[in-house]
């Protein structure tokens, strides 16, 4: 299980994906349901972080919200194209 971090902006970011990663690994060990989306709040240097934590079929991908996300990747909505 290969656990991959998409953050690549800021080290906070970076240490929070680790965060939710390992406690993600933890929860759902080797391998967790394909295509489940889980989200997490990780507090780092008194900071509040969203990560987003997506189960791949060899691996788990995190990736920190801080910024405005697409429409398309919204869960519950569907794609007008």
């Amino acid at each position: 299980m290969r656990l991959i971090n998409r953050s690549r902006k800021s080290p906070t970011e970076r240490a929070a994906c680790e965060a939710a990663l390992t406690e993600h690994h933890m929860r759902f060990g080797e391998y967790g349901i394909q295509g489940k989306r889980t989200n997490y709040t990780v507090k780092v240097n008194g900071k509040k972080i969203f990560v987003e934590v997506v189960n791949g079929e060899s691996s788990y991908i995190a990736t920190a919200m801080t910024g405005a996300r697409r429409l398309t990747d919204l869960p519950g909505r569907v794609s007008p194209w």
